[in-house]
Order: C-alpha cells, then sequence, then structure tokens
C-alpha cells in the first residue's frame, strides 16, 4: 500500500515538469517529491521507478524519467539547459550593475531559467531583495539602469532582457501570503531560486523564512549557486551612493520616487492590484507585477494532468 502511495506521489511530482516539457533524474524526483506522505529514501524512490517503468507508465532515456510518449523532452532539456548557461553568462554584467545601484541588497534569478529550462526567446527574470524602507528608490534605480541601457522587455522584443517584476524588502521575506491554496507554481517556484548576489545571512535569512514550503516539499533544499555566476561583494559606490541619498537633504526621497512611479505606472497594473488575488500586489514592501500570472491555470492543468494518469494507470 505504502509503495502504490510512494508511485502516485512520484506521479504527481513529474506531472508537474511535464507541464513545461522538463524531465527529471531519480535525485531530482527524490528532491522534488510534493508532500510525500513518509519519508521515503532515495532507494526507494528509485525502486518505485523501476516499477512505474516496467508497468510503462512512465519512459526513461539517459537517466531521465518522464510520462509517455515525452522522449524527445530529454534532448530539449539539453538543448535548453545551454541556452540557459548562455542567458546567465549575458545577464550577469547587469546584474553587476544592479548589485551596484542603492538600496540592492539581494538578486535572485527566478523562473524557468533558475532551473536551466530557458526557452530562445524567454527574457531573464530577477527577484530584488530591498533595503527596509527602501523598495521605491530601489526600483526607480534598478529601471532606469535597464531603461538607458535598453534592457527592459517590450512585446517586440523579450529574449535575453532584463525582467524586474519582483521585489520585496529585507523586513518582509516571508513570501507565504502571496500563495493561493496548493499553489504548486508558486511553492516550486519560489524554492528554485538562485541567490546570485546578497550577503550570505540575508540569502539564508531568506530561504529561512519560506521554510514553510517543507509542509509540501520536505526533501528541497536551497540550490547552491555555481561559482562563476556568484557576485560577492557589497561595491563601495553603492555605500557612498547611500550615504548621500541618506543626508537630511534627500530625506523625502523614497516619496518622491513612489509617488512618480505610482503616477507612471501603466493603468492596467494598477487596476490589477485592486482585485482579489496576489498576481500584481503594490505596497511599501512587495511589489509584484505579474499581470499574466498563470498560477491557477497551472494548478489546475496539474490536477487534471495527475488525476487522469493517477486513476488510468496505477
Amino acid at each position: 500500500m505504502q509503495e502504490r502511495s510512494l508511485e502516485k506521489t512520484i506521479l504527481r511530482t513529474i506531472s508537474y515538469f511535464n507541464i513545461f516539457d522538463f524531465p527529471l533524474t531519480g535525485w531530482e524526483i527524490w528532491k522534488n517529491l510534493w508532500q510525500p506522505e513518509t519519508n521515503y529514501s532515495l532507494n526507494e524512490v528509485n525502486f518505485a521507478l523501476d516499477n512505474l517503468l516496467n508497468e510503462k507508465i512512465l519512459g526513461s532515456n539517459e537517466g531521465f524519467y518522464f510520462l509517455k510518449r515525452k522522449d524527445n523532452i530529454v534532448f530539449e532539456r539539453k538543448k535548453k539547459y545551454l541556452l540557459a548557461q548562455a542567458k546567465i553568462k549575458k545577464a550577469k554584467k547587469y546584474i553587476q550593475l544592479l548589485n551596484r545601484l542603492p538600496y540592492v541588497r539581494a538578486i535572485f534569478i527566478c523562473n524557468n531559467l533558475a532551473y536551466q529550462n530557458a526557452r530562445e526567446g524567454s527574457d531573464i527574470d530577477l527577484t530584488i531583495i530591498c533595503a527596509r524602507n527602501k523598495i521605491w528608490t530601489a526600483r526607480l534605480f534598478c529601471v532606469l539602469a535597464m531603461k538607458l541601457l535598453r534592457q527592459r522587455p517590450t512585446v517586440k522584443s523579450q529574449k535575453d532582457k532584463i525582467c524586474l517584476s519582483f521585489y520585496i524588502t529585507e523586513d518582509n521575506l516571508n513570501l507565504q501570503s502571496l500563495a493561493y491554496e496548493n499553489d504548486v507554481h508558486f511553492i516550486y517556484w519560489l524554492n528554485q531560486f538562485v541567490p546570485v548576489c546578497g550577503r550570505p545571512e540575508l540569502i539564508n535569512n531568506f530561504f529561512q523564512a519560506n521554510i514553510w514550503t517543507k509542509k509540501y516539499l520536505p526533501n528541497y533544499f536551497p540550490v547552491q549557486t555555481n561559482a562563476r555566476w556568484q557576485i560577492k561583494a557589497r561595491p563601495l559606490t553603492q555605500k557612498i551612493s547611500e550615504g548621500a541619498l541618506n543626508c537630511k537633504l534627500f530625506f523625502w526621497a523614497e516619496s518622491l520616487a513612489k509617488k512618480f512611479q505610482l503616477k507612471v505606472l501603466p493603468r492596467h497594473l494598477r487596476e490589477l492590484a485592486k482585485q482579489n488575488n496576489t498576481n500584481v500586489v503594490i505596497n511599501d514592501k512587495v511589489l509584484k507585477f505579474h499581470d499574466k500570472d498563470t498560477r491557477l491555470e497551472i494548478l489546475q492543468k496539474w490536477n487534471s494532468t495527475a488525476s487522469i494518469i493517477i486513476n488510468s494507470d496505477t
């Protein structure tokens, strides 16, 4: 009975990543197990995978597992991995610049690029942790810098552009309030954040603040960023600029930055922020501009696909 429970858990886990055409290794399946009933070992997961292969419920190629009739996604995963490496390399110089700007405390790569599943024409999504009470000033400098360098994504041009649509403050690291019930996509998305710059203690505090996700992903642990992508130092130029902005002469800077940005913010974002959801959030601790948030659609598709597979094959 426990064996069948594990197999169903594996199928639910694989079904989520199947939405994004992303096959998993046995170890990745164990790490990403969605709400397992007990503490399954990697050996138990591998044994259950063998059963699912023998029953022809899953397919396997080169150590990757996937739903039937999905053999081509192993090749696609390798292709997207190379694309992701190239995108991160291109983004690094812009991340280094953002790291120098006032009140930027940490930067994460997020979305598909975070788990090396980038598409050719996709932009580069970043999440930024800002100094407390300075989120509007930090965003203003970040947006202006990318605007001047023509690196902001547009409807006509998105490939390799820097997308800055999510900011939080260092005193508001717990993001549970932004999640829907059983928000599978948000929980995986959050855990896949790749820190590229920021003080180690702040990065650790972020992941500790979101340890509530362990209820869903008990085996998951934060990504260890490859050394070649890390940007370690907090630049002297940032300290100097913040010192200048913190003087009494600029005590109004945060308020002015907020008023200006709210005025120029697209109307549809202001309207979406008034709705009863967490797709677009605009306040002094969170700026989330996900106007095309697909979490609920993904949740529905995941539940539907997993149910069909589990009910028909196990």
